[in-house]
């Protein structure tokens, strides 16, 4: 049963209005002529009656807190500002025009009621006010539900956006993919000749120099070959990864091999590799890919300097982890670039990168159980950092 709170300055009128709700309507009532006690009901009440009064009628005698003392449209605007969902009907007397007309202007005919007033006039108000009460409500629920619809939207198109990111990043690699199986297959062809280098070993064992030369080139054929096989690896999402053929060794010599493959590259060559290794921790790699790893860093940290230039190189223990650096002084990075190192086909050297490198690198080390992370600033240079897990055995080795 709808419930219908009366508030007026006069007892006799909210009595009035109260019995005529009742009999009439069918609602119970609350009735009072105090403001703050209407405050403290309304809550319980669907439907408000209040009354206007204009300052200075009934020879401007008043009650402490009474309803036409502290002015209805207040009251009511009080009580919508609390829940916009309020329904109120404001009433005055006929004889009262000043406060008809202010409650006319304010809540219009449908919720203005003259007094005196009919039963028969009211009650119908009364309907309306709860059927708009419901309406009110109804729209509240549907435009929270509407907000909860739109939020959900907006995540699913975010995700949705996402996906779609990867199926274009996908195909663009399954494209690269069905290229680079090609290439790789005529690659491996060209270099399979690179073998003959162990052919001309036995020719030459006279000679050191040569000899060591042609280990150089058998290396650097394996090297270039695996090389090829991550590439298309990568490019085609890593569905066929091979097993990494992991092996304990001592990072300090697995570096220091790879930097002298490093010692027959142009760029290399001219700048000054310094070594700083404060342990020989000894890691579990894939020594063939792990090399990979270090020709890839030292040569990016060449092409960001000059001529003459340091490339320092560090190796040291932290805890449980090995930690492999690379540094250099040159132009560095700016942090829009920093954040898509590793992203594919991202490069900064125009036609003279494929953008998979630093991808490749950290794929690499991350198979290895470590992580790749860089540190770089414009004008200050970049380092690179290798963390990979020592064996716990010889967690403590150093050198």
């Amino acid at each position: 049963m709808a419930r219908v709170l009366v508030v007026e300055d006069d007892p006799v009128v909210v009595r009035s209005l109260q019995s005529a709700l009742e009999e009439h309507g069918g609602f119970e009532t609350i009735g009072t002529t105090s403001t703050t006690e209407a405050a403290a009901r309304a809550a319980e009440a669907d439907v408000v009656i209040a009354g206007v009064r204009s300052i200075g009628t009934r020879g401007g005698g008043t009650r402490g807190g009474a309803a036409g003392a502290e002015d209805g449209l207040a009251f009511i605007a009080q009580l919508v500002a609390a829940d916009p969902t309020t329904e109120a009907l404001l009433t005055t007397a006929t004889a009262d025009a000043d406060a008809t007309a202010r409650a006319l202007a304010a809540v219009g005919p449908l919720r203005h009621v003259a007094r005196p007033l009919e039963a028969d006039e009211l009650v119908p108000r009364v309907h309306a006010a709860l059927e708009r009460r419901g309406l009110r409500r109804t729209v509240r629920e549907l435009q929270g539900q509407l907000a909860s619809h739109t939020a959900e939207l907006a995540a699913t198109h975010g995700s949705l956006a996402t996906a779609t990111e990867r199926l274009v990043q996908a195909e663009q690699l399954a494209a690269v993919g069905r290229v680079v199986s090609g290439i790789a297959h005529a690659l491996t062809e060209q270099l399979a000749l690179v073998g003959y280098a162990e052919a001309l070993k036995s020719r030459v064992a006279a000679d050191p120099e040569l000899v060591e030369l042609a280990d150089v080139i058998v290396a650097a054929q394996k090297r270039l070959a695996a090389m090829v096989d991550e590439i298309r690896d990568f490019a085609s999402a890593g569905d066929d990864r091979r097993s990494l053929a992991r092996q304990p060794a001592d990072l300090a010599a697995v570096v220091d091999e790879a930097l002298t493959i490093l010692g027959f590259d142009r760029e290399v060559r001219r700048r000054r590799l310094v070594r700083q290794w404060a342990a020989h921790p000894i890691v579990e790699l894939d020594h063939d890919k792990f090399s990979q790893v270090i020709v890839n860093l030292v040569s990016n940290a060449a092409l960001a300097t000059r001529p003459g230039d340091a490339i320092t190189l560090r190796i040291a223990v932290d805890g449980e982890h090995a930690v492999l650096t690379v540094e250099d002084r040159g132009d560095g990075m700016p942090p829009e670039v920093l954040a898509r190192l590793g992203e594919p086909f991202f490069t900064t050297r125009g036609d003279r990168g494929s953008g998979l490198g630093v991808g490749i690198c950290m794929r690499i080390v991350e198979a290895h159980g470590g992580r790749l992370t860089f540190c770089s600033a414009v004008g200050e240079g970049t380092t690179a950092q290798v963390r990979l897990p020592v064996v716990p055995w010889r967690a403590g080795a150093g050198g």
